[in-house]
């Protein structure tokens, strides 16, 4: 099992206890308006993540779940920041598997 993957329940957790938790919406601006989000995340596209990150525009003291439609996406962004020194993790599933468990 991955070490930095969260599974949507986790997630769902974390919110409702109002942890600190940065929720990094890595898809297209078009499929993130499309009305399936995750209230309060912030849509910054995957080909994007990278240079904000290096502009200092996203924190590392703070916890960061990346999420994308099925994983697929937010799970390649996680391992990348992961390698720079974030405190980060992805959801598994992205938003279908949130979805599915509302």
């Amino acid at each position: 099992m991955d070490y930095f993957l969260m599974k949507s329940n986790e997630l769902k957790a974390k919110l409702q206890n109002h942890e600190d938790v940065l929720i990094l919406d890595v898809r297209e601006h078009e499929e993130a308006s499309g009305g399936e989000s995750i209230p309060g995340s912030k849509n910054v596209p995957m080909g994007q993540v990278f240079v904000e990150a290096s502009k200092g525009q996203l924190p590392k003291d703070k916890k960061i779940v990346t999420v994308c439609k099925s994983g697929t996406r937010c799970e390649i962004v996680a391992r990348e920041l992961k390698q720079k020194g974030y405190d980060i993790e992805y959801l598994e599933g992205g938003i279908d598997a949130w979805n599915s468990e509302k």
